[in-house]
């Protein structure tokens, strides 16, 4: 890990804070982050040839079908 050093306006920090200042930069590093390890995810599953679409309809039909079953087994025949 390292440290930055960087140059606020003054007009800034008296009417936001450092505090807020702070936040903002580590939440702006943080999505950094995450946005980073999102593209490596989807790289790694369109390498890999898993549809997303695929797997998503089918993971909704199994939770329809096991709704259906525990919930409207009386109602939907």
């Amino acid at each position: 890990m390292q440290t930055i050093q960087i140059q606020i306006q003054d007009k800034i920090l008296q009417k936001i804070g450092i505090v807020a200042v702070k936040d903002r930069l580590l939440k702006e590093i943080e999505y950094l982050y995450f946005e980073d390890a999102a593209e490596n995810i989807n790289k790694s599953l369109q390498e890999s040839g898993i549809s997303n679409e695929n797997e998503l309809e089918i993971a909704r039909q199994k939770s329809w079908e096991q709704y259906k079953n525990d919930f409207l087994k009386d109602v939907i025949k």
